[in-house]
Formats: structure tokens, C-alpha cells, sequence
């Protein structure tokens, strides 16, 4: 309305100096209890002995908390310096040097911006400085203003309201670094960080581990996951294969999930029949051992032979049940086992009739010797065990396990 006529009455004595550039630059977009509280402040600076009844918060009808906020805003602004708390103490500052030093205008884009950082910040008070190194964000950095808002929300949230702005600025030298300035980079950034965070922490919980998991550990999840391309289910499926192990470790896991990588077990339909395979060549070694007469459980080192002869080398599992039988009545049946499958395939017999016919011929053969293997070096001689031993012919049996 430009036909309004402004008039004060005659015995109204006091007034308070409002600078035109406060009026035309920066009430028009601040919030309405930030200009009620910059001119309440105003009046009572220029009249102190003003006695209005009771106390501003009383009488602009807002708590202590919004107050400082308002002001916080002004500060945000420049136009006043919070010099503390406990009181509240504000100094005016002239606003025609507003714009000079760390203050920035509250005039175009930056007052939606520090509208929103106050939003975050809640009654948050920031000194100058602190602002400044904000503030660099944008002009410094080259961040989105939501970019920053977001910034500094995120931080409040996982650290806590305290949470001091150097933090918050490694955090954004973090993100610059990775090149991520926009809302949406800094927010798809932070949502895979809480995924990381959640994935590793689920894995401790797994354990009975209590705290947060680990920068190192959340790398370790992040390769996994990104690196690598296993989900959620299938780590988990690795934790599971993990169970006997004492003290399992992130870097235990790490060596499973390495060793199925390159193998090219990565999606859980494949780690599945992995798994299923692995229960196979257990029960396999159970009654292998079993059948050649051994008391103990298969190590896992052992069963590393089953799955070679089984997996690898393509023998069946009753072509292995067969060579357990007949070496029941070796002194040391797994090395003897050892030594007929390993006859067999450089045979290349991989059928159990085939191993068969082999056996009833060699046994039916009269010369068969032993240490045949062994004695084919020495061109028909006779010696025994050490003597071979000390000419350098190895009998194999630093391959073999000498518990059985």
C-alpha cells in the first residue's frame, strides 16, 4: 500500500533509530520473531530504562530458546555479535558494515540459506568464526547450499548437538576430495555410509561384539560390497562358514570372501551350492575316514584333499570310499590313501571298475613290491626305507600327515 500515512502521537517522547537498510534489505526475508526481537533489542539499546512490565521473552511470547535463535540468525547475518549465553548478550553491530569481514548478506539466495542452517541448528549458537568456515563451503568449496545444510544436519545427527564445526569441515573436505558438492551427491553419500556402517555393525552384533565398528572395518565392507559385489546375504553366508573359528575376525572373513572371489563364488545362489558342495566333501572325509579305520575328524586341511580328488580332479566319491578300503591295513591309512589316488590319477583311472580291475591285477602279480614307485629308480637293488632315504629318494611322505 503506498497511500499509508505513518504519525506519532505528540507526548510519545522516546523513539528508536531503525537504519533504512535493515528495512529495505534484510526484514523483508528474515522470520517474523528475528525482526521482533532485532527491534525489540533495538528499543531497549536505545532506551534503558524502558520498564515494559516484564521480560522479552515474555513479552514477544516465545522461550529462551527461540530467542537465541532469532538472534542467532542476526548474528548469521552480521548485524549482531552473541558475546554469550548465560546471559544473553547481544551486541549491535551498524548495519551499513554489516556486509564487511566474515558477515555475509542476508539479502537474495543467502538468506534462504541461513534460514535453513538455522533450522538445523536449532538454538544452536555459532560464533563468527565458526559461520566463516561455513560460509567457505560455498564460496570456497563450491558446495550447494542444501549441499551444506545437509552437511551440517548430518553431523548434528550422528554426532550430536555439540558436535564442533571442525568436524563438520572434515567431513565437507571429505566430500570435496570424492567430488561430491550437490544435495543429492552428499545425500546418496551419506546413505551408503549408514548402509557400510549398518552391514559392518550387523557383522559384530553377529559376533557379540559390542561398539561401532571400525573405519578400517567399514573400508573392509565397503570393498566387499562396491569392490567386490557381494550383498548383505551373501557375507553373511561367508560368517556362517566362519563357525569354528575362535576368534573370528574382519580379517579372517576378508581371506574367505578373497578365496571365493577368485573362485567366483560372488552371488548367493552360487555360495549356496558352494556350501552345499562343502557339506558334501565333509561327509565324504567322515566316512572315508571312517571306512579306512581312522578315529580322528577330518581337518580342514584334509579336506582339502577330498575336494581336489573330488571337485577338482573329477573322482567319485565311491572311486575315494574305494581306495579308504584298501588302506585299512596301512600303519599310516591317509597317506596310503594319499598314494593310491594319486597312483590312480596319473593313470588316469577314474572310474571304480576301472580301479578295480588295477587292484585285482596288481594283486594277482607276484613281484609287486611295496615301494614299487621308489624302487624304480634303483634299477632292481634292495635297500631299505633310510638307505633310500639317504641316496635322496623321497618315499612322499613329507606330503602325508603323520597323526592319523
Amino acid at each position: 500500500m503506498n497511500d499509508i500515512v505513518f504519525f506519532r502521537e505528540r507526548d510519545l517522547q522516546q523513539v528508536t533509530p531503525v537504519e533504512n537498510a535493515f528495512i529495505t534489505r534484510y526484514m523483508p526475508t528474515a522470520p517474523e520473531l528475528a525482526v521482533k526481537a532485532y527491534l525489540y533489542g533495538l528499543m531497549r539499546l536505545n532506551c534503558p530504562l524502558w520498564d515494559d512490565g516484564g521480560d522479552i521473552c515474555s513479552v514477544l511470547g516465545c522461550t529462551a530458546d527461540e530467542l537465541k535463535a532469532a538472534f542467532a540468525y542476526w548474528e548469521a547475518a552480521g548485524l549482531v555479535r552473541l558475546i554469550s549465553d548465560e546471559p544473553l548478550k547481544v551486541q549491535y553491530v551498524c548495519v551499513k558494515n554489516a556486509g564487511s569481514g566474515a558477515s555475509r548478506e542476508l539479502d537474495g539466495a543467502y538468506a534462504d540459506f541461513v534460514r535453513s542452517l538455522q533450522s538445523v541448528l536449532g538454538t544452536r549458537v555459532l560464533s563468527g568464526s565458526e559461520l566463516t568456515r561455513i560460509y567457505d563451503w560455498l564460496d570456497v568449496f563450491g558446495f550447494e547450499q542444501g549441499a551444506a545444510v545437509a552437511i551440517v544436519k548430518h553431523c548434528l545427527d550422528t554426532k550430536g548437538a555439540k558436535t564442533g564445526v571442525a568436524y563438520m569441515d572434515a567431513v565437507a573436505k571429505t566430500l570435496v576430495s570424492k567430488g561430491i558438492l550437490t544435495l543429492d551427491g552428499v545425500n546418496e553419500y551419506f546413505a551408503d555410509e549408514a548402509l557400510l556402517s549398518t552391514g559392518a555393525a550387523k557383522i559384530l552384533k553377529r559376533w557379540n561384539r559390542r561398539g561401532l565398528p571400525t573405519e578400517d572395518q567399514i573400508a573392509l565392507y565397503e570393498k566387499w560390497t562396491k569392490g567386490w559385489g557381494f550383498d548383505e546375504e551373501s557375507i553373511a553366508l561367508a560368517c556362517e562358514q566362519m563357525t569354528s573359528a575362535d576368534k573370528p575376525s574382519f580379517k579372517y572373513l576378508d581371506s574367505v570372501l578373497d578365496a571365493w572371489r577368485q573362485n567366483g563364488y560372488i552371488s548367493k545362489d552360487s555360495i549356496r551350492e558352494l556350501g552345499r558342495q562343502e557339506d558334501a566333501i565333509v561327509e565324504l572325509a567322515r566316512r572315508a575316514f571312517s571306512r579306512a579305520g581312522i578315529k580322528r575328524s577330518a581337518t580342514r586341511e584334509d579336506r582339502l584333499y577330498f575336494r581336489d580328488w573330488n571337485i577338482d580332479k573329477s573322482m567319485s566319491a565311491e572311486l575315494i570310499l574305494f581306495a579308504a578300503d584298501l588302506s585299512r591295513e596301512s600303519s599310516r591309512p591317509f597317506a596310503e590313501m594319499k598314494r593310491i589316488l594319486g597312483d590312480w590319477y596319473e593313470a588316469g583311472i577314474s572310474s571304480l571298475p576301472a580301479a578295480k580291475e588295477q587292484y585285482e591285477t596288481a594283486k594277482a602279480d607276484p613281484k609287486r613290491k611295496k615301494n614299487t614307485r621308489a624302487l624304480n629308480y634303483i634299477h632292481g637293488g634292495k635297500y631299505t626305507d633310510d638307505e633310500l632315504k639317504k641316496l635322496g629318494i623321497s618315499l612322499g611322505e613329507e606330503f602325508y600327515d603323520n597323526a592319523e
